[in-house]
């Protein structure tokens, strides 16, 4: 979702010349529309939209956008463009949140430059940033990037490694690397520093098997993923899905864990339970109530699409939880 505001006649005929030539879902607000509104309707947009594009002075987009501008890793991408449709100027997210890249389509739809102020752009220099949100990985700590910035502008060779098989076709910056760095990147679901100052990005390539009696407590569930997930040092941002048996749709410890994490359920019948291949905790009584030996490890197998299981069952009060990863190589939970 883009929000675009103008607030003069010129602006608003650039306005509506974006709203035609930009791809997605838009928003558009013209100057009787945004008059005396521009800070509600600022505040919806941090809310709900992926940019937000101010056509006027840089002024007014910079005392809009203030009073809600949060974190780095969450802040939509802002754009100035003047109204005569001379210069686009990303002013927030530029990296993360894809305001270069937005400014550079901006510009092509009106003919106008592009002026980028971020240092890796000016100078050529790979960012670490833009290659993670392409690639779909979660920034655990973004004030790392500024170190990798650094030390790539410096002329520094940077560390890296992965814990996941990655595409071979790495930027040059990720294949020349120092793995004595005083700076690096680690792409990993686990939390380590194997860098003075490590960048970890992480994967989205876990998924969460869950188990529960009939009517557990929504907390013991909630708590028992907090503390598998604290235990092995994973990111909570490396979850995918929550998986569970179907006779258990509609549990409200299910239904909470997935609130919880953000993501949807995926439920399986015990008949495609049982097709998953592997070593599995067995227990007779489970066979007996669902119809397979195992509910948390089998459904943490399948969800992950075949992946490695690793966490075991683990026991709360009436509620049991496994993990499974996906494209993980050996010896990755090593710390």
């Amino acid at each position: 979702m883009i929000y675009i505001f103008s607030f003069t006649e010129n602006g608003d005929r650039l306005n509506k010349t974006l709203s035609k030539g930009l791809d997605g879902e838009k928003r558009s607000f013209c100057r009787s529309e945004a008059s005396g509104r521009l800070s509600e309707l600022t505040r919806s947009a941090f809310e709900c939209a992926d940019a937000i594009i101010f056509i006027g002075a840089a002024g007014i987009a910079v005392r809009a956008v203030s009073p809600y501008i949060t974190d780095k890793t969450k802040d939509p991408a802002v754009l100035v463009c003047d109204e005569g449709g001379r210069f686009v100027i990303p002013i927030l997210s530029g990296h993360i949140g894809g305001a270069n890249e937005l400014a550079a389509k901006t510009a092509a739809l009106t003919g106008a430059c592009p002026v980028i102020t971020t240092a890796t752009d000016i100078n050529g220099v790979f960012a670490a940033d833009v290659w993670a949100v392409k690639q779909g990985f979660a920034i655990h700590d973004p004030e790392e990037i500024k170190h990798i910035s650094s030390a790539l502008l410096r002329g520094e060779k940077i560390g890296f490694a992965s814990d996941i098989h990655l595409d071979p076709e790495l930027p040059e910056a990720l294949k020349e690397t120092d793995n004595n760095a005083e700076n690096g990147i680690l792409v990993s679901p686990f939390l380590k520093k194997p860098y003075p100052h490590t960048l970890n990005l992480v994967p989205r390539v876990i998924s969460a098997g869950a188990g529960s009696k009939k009517n557990a407590d929504a907390a013991a569930l909630v708590g028992l993923y907090e503390r598998v997930m604290r235990d092995n040092r994973i990111s909570p941002s490396a979850i995918k899905n929550i998986a569970t048996i179907d006779i258990k749709k509609g549990e409200r410890a299910i239904t909470e864990l997935c609130r919880h994490t953000g993501t949807e359920p995926v439920y399986y019948s015990a008949e495609e339970l049982n097709e998953v291949q592997g070593s599995f905790t067995s227990s007779d009584l489970v066979k007996a109530v669902t119809g397979t030996d195992s509910v948390c490890e089998r459904c943490a197998v399948r969800a992950s699409g075949g992946g490695r299981l690793i966490v075991r069952k683990t026991l709360g009060s009436g509620v049991t939880l496994a993990l499974a990863a996906s494209g993980l190589k050996e010896g990755s939970e090593e710390f």
